[in-house]
């Protein structure tokens, strides 16, 4: 694996930041890292990126052990951290051929050509010549995914990577995630949904510490015990307590008089008992449709339980 995380925890006096966490990463993997602010998602990522040491606990990665190897870790891995540091008054070329030289002397590599391609990359060709502070937020945010790839690490730690960006770079930043994920093991931290469903082969959900959640991103509907929604409109108007009749619901959400979402658990019998209900009221069906639970949903519902 390339990143192997096993028990791992922090504590903070009495606090408990991480809370015997276990996941692993793969190559040609990019997993979302999400969780609610304070979940403990910034810290697991500085455990791993060796910034912090863990309480208790074992990671690896690329099978180098984080407190007994950082030195080591840190050369296999690209970090761009949530609070985005660069240093304003560098020169976007000059900053990256500074990144460029803390992992790889001069000596070693064709620091002019391998400063071209990451810029190419990451679309910084024509703010590559300006001062890093009189970039824009969005041109800020590429000059620290820059400094993330500039020395090929295997593995990429990204805490919000697309923050700042507009609706165009953010499509050039996503499309460039996930082609890097084909060759690389990438952890991707954010709080937009849309960003998980359209980059993410696998999500891990973290609350409070622990690890709610771990699935491919199109199996995470299963986490939730299969629960289904289903549209219905009738014709006619209808009373809640005529729906609650029906036995396999269990929620009702009133959209109007006549339009609901039904939850519930079996599918197929749930939309027997709904056409057979409609018939039973002599009031006909006009929609009846199966609604999918949105990863924001099951995130929303995986955080809020109580402790």
């Amino acid at each position: 694996m390339s990143v192997s995380v096993q028990n791992l925890s922090k504590v903070y006096a009495d606090q408990k930041a991480v809370d015997n966490i276990s996941f692993v990463a793969k190559k040609g993997e990019v997993l979302g890292f999400l969780g609610p602010n304070g979940a403990g998602k910034s810290t697991t990522m500085k455990m791993l990126t060796c910034y912090l040491p863990p309480s208790a606990g074992t990671a690896s990665v690329c099978g180098l052990d984080i407190v007994k190897q950082p030195l080591e870790v840190k050369q296999k891995i690209g970090y761009l951290p949530e609070n985005n540091p660069l240093y304003y008054d560098m020169y976007v070329k000059e900053f990256l051929e500074f990144a460029l030289l803390v992992h790889s002397p001069k000596s070693e590599i064709n620091c002019t050509k391998k400063i071209k391609e990451t810029i190419d990359l990451v679309g910084l060709n024509l703010e590559q010549h300006k001062k890093i502070g009189q970039l824009s937020k969005g041109y800020k945010q590429r000059v620290g995914l820059a400094q993330a790839l500039i020395h090929n690490p295997e593995i990429l730690i990204l805490d919000e990577p697309t923050s700042g960006l507009d609706p165009n770079q953010l499509v050039d930043i996503r499309n460039l995630i996930k082609e890097l994920g084909k060759e690389k093991t990438i952890i991707f931290s954010t709080h937009i949904m849309q960003e998980v469903q359209a980059v993410c082969d696998r999500v891990i959900i973290i609350n409070k510490g622990k690890l709610v959640a771990d699935d491919k991103t199109e199996n995470l509907q299963n986490i939730l015990n299969n629960e289904i929604l289903i549209e219905v409109e009738f014709e006619k108007t209808i009373q809640l307590d005529e729906l609650q009749q029906i036995q396999q619901v269990h929620l009702i959400d009133k959209l109007s008089d006549t339009n609901f979402i039904l939850h519930g658990k079996d599918s197929m019998q749930l939309r027997k008992d709904i056409f057979a209900f409609a018939v039973s009221k002599n009031n006909p069906l006009l929609t009846l449709k199966q609604e999918n639970k949105s990863l924001e949903d099951i995130f929303q519902q995986l955080t809020n339980k109580p402790s």
